[in-house]
């Protein structure tokens, strides 16, 4: 474990983004090189990232209060009504461009998809509600970056139910055999609950206190097929169970999970295993000594993923993050990116609290 570098990387993180910077303070490219005509154009998610980027290392407080507001102001710019999606989403038209002109390749896949679920040998989104699916994400993220900074959005977004009857049914009806996915929407709707005043907190409480699996102590109600689906979708759960301020149902449980199924080497998958440890370790002292084992062990990792010439983080090892929600948006070379820097430093800032050994500069941010 480097310390001296561990102390380095928020700062030079920071010093990173700002080579992305382009025109305003609030446009990002997400890569240095390597990136696609659909990657420069997008504009909303990137935004997004470095917003938190400058709030997990204390820079946004020493931004001047108009710039503050400009990039407020450009977040919520992009809440629009649109047929097709709730109303006052957040839609960056340019992804919605690209989405509409994915390469044939991926259009095959979607087609292959279709099929297997006309015959119902396996059930797979379709292109829309793939697309449903990745406007709602943007949505959230756009909503708890703005509340993040202590910020809101100018409208409010309306959900496609109004009852708790209708929500119950939607959450009933998502693939709680893939809770990665499943718990990615119910995190949603619960990050909207609380920042759009909805009144489904105890409707949430008790659809997840429902799907909490007693053995693992993530949330599904089919086993899913594999430990990262485990892991990272008691992720997605937590992290809407945050915003209502409800516990872990069972923490012990899922701490023994995950320090039996450590992740592979990749952005995702580590931060979503640190984020369930550190919440797990809030909650409970339960074998707190080989979580921060597991923890240090974790930080060497994360800088497998650290690029020495941008001194920043690659989504994966040696490559930049090459999609974002379907669309392509680096080559994949070997740089770092936007998403990797900011999800790695997140995991970074975790893993050092926890450690007990964080600066007190930096804070972690709200999923």
């Amino acid at each position: 474990m480097d310390k001296k570098l561990l102390q380095e990387i928020p700062k030079n993180i920071f010093h990173f983004i700002n080579r992305l910077n382009k025109d305003e303070i609030y446009l990002y490219d997400p890569s240095t090189s390597g990136v696609t005509e659909n990657g420069k154009l997008l504009s909303l998610g990137y935004s997004c990232y470095a917003l938190k980027i400058y709030f997990m290392t204390g820079e946004w407080e020493k931004l001047e209060t108009n710039k503050k507001q400009d990039w407020i102001n450009f977040i919520n710019s992009f809440q629009v009504n649109k047929s097709n999606f709730p109303k006052n989403s957040f839609i960056d038209p340019s992804f919605l461009e690209a989405y509409s002109k994915l390469p044939i390749k991926q259009e095959l896949k979607f087609l292959a998809k279709s099929f297997l679920n006309n015959t119902k040998i396996k059930k797979f989104d379709n292109k829309s509600t793939q697309l449903r699916k990745s406007i709602n994400a943007e949505t959230k993220q756009a909503i708890s970056s703005l509340y993040q900074i202590g910020k809101q959005n100018s409208s409010k977004v309306f959900l496609d139910y109004k009852t708790s009857n209708e929500l119950e049914d939607y959450l009933k009806n998502l693939d709680w055999s893939k809770p990665w996915t499943s718990g990615a929407q119910f995190s949603s709707i619960c990050v909207y609950n609380e920042t759009q005043n909805l009144n489904f907190s105890e409707d949430l409480k008790t659809f997840a206190k429902k799907t909490a699996n007693s053995e693992t102590g993530s949330y599904y109600t089919s086993t899913p097929d594999s430990s990262r689906e485990v892991i990272n979708g008691a992720m997605k759960v937590i992290s809407g169970l945050d915003w209502i301020n409800e516990e872990i149902h069972f923490p012990k449980k899922l701490i023994d999970y995950c320090l039996k199924n450590v992740p592979i080497m990749e952005g995702c998958d580590i931060v979503d295993f640190v984020y369930v440890l550190y919440m797990c370790s809030k909650q409970t002292d339960f074998k707190k000594k080989e979580i921060n084992e597991v923890l240090k062990n974790l930080l060497d990792d994360l800088l497998h993923l650290y690029n020495y010439d941008d001194n920043a983080f690659s989504y994966y090892k040696g490559k930049s993050q090459t999609h974002y929600y379907g669309v392509e948006i680096t080559h994949g070379l070997n740089t770092a990116d936007i998403h990797g820097s900011t999800l790695c430093l997140w995991a970074l800032i975790m893993i050092l609290e926890n450690l007990e050994i964080s600066d007190s500069n930096l804070s972690t941010i709200k999923p």
